[in-house]
């Protein structure tokens, strides 16, 4: 834990320098300072300071200092002021987006970064935090073991900080009644189970020779987003993201920490990445770190940064090593991984196997090798920009190509079947790279547009992007 939250303070340098920024940026647009010109040599004091509010001269500066493309794509200020045509105006008002956002709204679009997108205060609420909790539940909080004898309903596992954890159910508890009446049938559980939050449950159940019986108030919780089972006696670890805050407290790398301790006398194990779309690098690269030797290298965050003192934009690498050894690091490992096993979960892939030479089974990953800035504008607007580009240890990257499997198998249980016969042998080493062909996600060359369809900031498209 010590060297997360080392990892998570220096994240946030970055992100608090985007607040640092704030107030120089508008002053710096207002008043017409020539230092604040961008690289077309637009200085501010060229501009009519009425044609902009401060909401679009905030957002165009944050864009200048923190998107790492912007000398290809960020024009001038001027180049994205009433340029939306009639029908693109009809349609963004009738999708309800205020008139005062149009030409913010264009000039993200602009960019050619799906990644890259603004969203107004009337939409911005509560997205945040959906991006740093996991999926929200309203139940009990427990599953019921499948394995044991018909008829019977033991519990498996209780989540934690879910009511039924809160209520003091554990797992092994035999549920035989709820609200006094007996459990005879799976119609008959499912029917008493059903509640709405605030409702109050009652369970009666057996724990070794009593009978207790317990109430549960039902709340929502956030689920866990590691879940460990067995095929064949080989544990299967299946990360579903990365997030900050889950059902445990200190969110996914906590999480991940439990269960390879749960699972250390296992010399091999599977990690299960398919379907898996990213999330926080404060979570993902430690837990990289965890199945690597002290002095790997495991991945390197090329980063725009703000200079606030030359006004211009900063180009730094920052790479990630390990000082003492992970606590997998003796371990045998397989991954499963498809198309969408993206950004963080393929910054894992790339960190591990680079190192460990670990196999991957599946089908080529999605390619996203790049990092945003997430934020609240002051005008409580939430803007993503896409401030850095993932590099392996080597300097390669898999941004666009994805990476490969070293065994192309689309359907899910035969690639599980290779998975385990692979952790059974645990001598494969790892001969695949990254992928050769481009995978349609982002652009083909560098300056071309990106081959997604649509203009982003058209509804339907917009939010099809958002992660």
């Amino acid at each position: 834990m010590g060297r997360y939250r080392l990892l998570s303070k220096g994240f946030r340098k970055v992100y608090s320098l985007i607040y640092t920024i704030s107030a120089f940026s508008l002053a710096c647009f207002a008043m017409g300072a020539t230092a604040c010109s961008s690289d077309s040599g637009t200085s501010a004091n060229e501009l009519k300071a009425s044609s902009y509010t401060k909401e679009f001269l905030y957002n165009y500066s944050q864009l200048y200092y923190l998107y790492i493309n912007k000398d290809l794509y960020l024009g001038k200020p001027e180049d994205y002021i009433d340029k939306l045509d009639k029908e693109q105006v009809k349609l963004l008002v009738q999708s309800g987006y205020p008139w005062d956002y149009h030409d913010i709204y264009y000039m993200y679009a602009m960019m050619n970064d799906a990644f890259t997108y603004y969203i107004d205060p009337a939409r911005s609420v509560g997205l945040m935090s959906t991006w740093s909790t996991s999926a929200p539940k309203t139940d009990a909080g427990f599953t019921l073991d499948s394995t044991v004898i018909k008829q019977k309903y033991v519990i498996k596992q209780v989540i934690k900080n879910s009511p039924a954890d809160k209520a003091g159910l554990k797992a092994g508890d035999e549920i035989t009644e709820i609200e006094g009446t007996p459990i005879t049938n799976d119609i008959v559980f499912q029917r008493l189970s059903i509640a709405s939050e605030g409702d109050t449950i009652t369970f009666t159940i057996k724990r070794d020779s009593t009978t207790q019986t317990i109430p549960v108030e039902i709340e929502s919780y956030l689920t866990p987003t590691v879940e460990t089972t067995f095929e064949d006696s080989i544990p299967i670890i299946k990360i579903k993201e990365f997030t900050a805050y889950t059902s445990n407290d200190s969110g996914t790398y906590a999480e991940f920490v439990e269960a390879l301790h749960e699972t250390e006398k296992y010399r091999t194990t599977i990690i299960d990445l398919r379907n898996n779309g990213g999330g926080d690098m404060d979570h993902c690269i430690p837990m990289a770190q965890e199945f690597l030797s002290k002095n790997d290298t495991a991945i390197g965050v090329i980063r725009a940064l703000p200079d606030t003192i030359h006004k211009k934009q900063v180009i730094d690498t920052l790479y990630f090593f390990n000082k003492t050894d992970g606590i997998a690091k003796d371990r045998y490992f397989v991954f499963l991984a498809n198309e969408k096993t993206a950004s963080c979960s393929e910054l894992m892939l790339a960190s591990v196997t680079t190192n460990k030479k670990y196999p991957v089974i599946g089908t080529t990953t999605y390619g996203k090798g790049i990092g945003q800035s997430r934020f609240f504008t002051p005008s409580m607007s939430l803007v993503s920009i896409t401030s850095m580009k993932i590099i392996d240890k080597q300097k390669t990257t898999y941004h666009k190509y994805g990476i490969a499997p070293d065994f192309a198998i689309s359907d899910n249980d035969l690639a599980l079947e290779k998975a385990l016969a692979l952790a059974k042998d645990q001598n494969y080493i790892r001969v695949a790279g990254y992928g050769t062909v481009n995978t349609g996600h982002f652009a083909k060359v560098t300056v071309e547009p990106d081959t997604m369809p649509g203009f982003y900031l058209l509804p339907e498209e917009y939010r099809r992007f958002i992660w």
